[in-house]
């Protein structure tokens, strides 16, 4: 009964730690934005394409939320517009800056901090692994990170 409550409670800490490491990486992008007075918006729970492109609106709220939130996120920063004298770099490290969810893991490896895979401490793991995937650039930042900041400007 012990192993299975031990595991019961990793697996808590793995879906806490994510949903709260996945609002964490979307807020990350706001702080540069917010620096540099570019307009953006705030979505909690928003609308995925999957669910309008398929029309499928006719389910409960609760489970159109949850299908929401699975596919397209907890939160979601839309920028609305970037004033032109915006330098294009400032829109890369928004765009990037969420990799510092990644910096316990960099200081694991850098030995500053003990590493919990050979202290056997598995909850610190498994926080510390979903802490680093939350860190990871999606898609769409990659996206702005490379060539975001013409497409924003073409809108």
């Amino acid at each position: 009964m012990d192993s299975v409550l031990h595991w019961f409670t990793l697996g808590l800490a793995l879906l806490g730690t994510l949903a709260v490491g996945i609002c964490v990486h979307e807020l990350l992008h706001l702080v540069p934005l917010h620096l540099a007075d570019i307009d953006y918006a705030i979505r909690l729970l928003p609308e995925g394409e999957s669910a309008s492109e398929t029309g499928s609106t006719t389910g409960p709220a609760t489970w159109t939320s949850l299908q929401s939130a699975l596919t397209s996120g907890l939160v979601r920063v839309e920028v609305t517009r970037v004033p032109s004298e915006t330098p294009d770099w400032l829109l890369r490290v928004a765009a990037a800056l969420p990799l510092v969810l990644a910096l316990p893991l960099v200081l694991v490896g850098a030995g500053v901090v003990p590493d919990p895979l050979t202290t056997g401490d598995h909850l610190a793991a498994v926080v510390l692994i979903a802490v680093t995937g939350c860190g990871l650039p999606s898609p769409a930042d990659w996206s702005v990170v490379w060539h975001g900041s013409k497409r924003l400007r073409d809108e």
